[in-house]
């Protein structure tokens, strides 16, 4: 299991999973935060981009972003994966606080 951990330890790979979980993040908290209430997908999508709650939505996208980074950072030690991780999610970070601010 190392060695195939070892050949994930690239930083590319952490920026694409970095890039494509979030939107999963996001897919799931339309099924969480939506539940017992009948909001469609569009109608999230602009509570995400400009609504009240738009912080939460982007916030909990987010989410799958730190879970990882516990286990490559902290558990299987994927310094090159983990470089890639966080410097997407630190724009993805600002992106949040430039749509929060504007």
């Amino acid at each position: 299991m190392k060695e195939k951990l070892k050949k994930m330890d690239k930083a590319l790979i952490g920026v694409l999973l970095g890039a494509f979980l979030p939107v999963i993040g996001f897919i799931i908290s339309y099924y969480v935060k939506t539940y017992g209430t009948d909001v469609d997908f569009s109608g999230y999508m602009s509570r995400a981009l400009n609504g009240q709650e738009q912080q939460d939505i982007l916030i909990f996208s987010m989410l799958p972003n730190m879970f990882l980074f516990y286990f490559t950072n902290f558990r299987w030690n994927l310094m090159e994966f983990t470089k890639g991780l966080v410097a997407v999610t630190i724009l993805l970070g600002l992106m949040l606080v430039l749509l929060t601010v504007l």
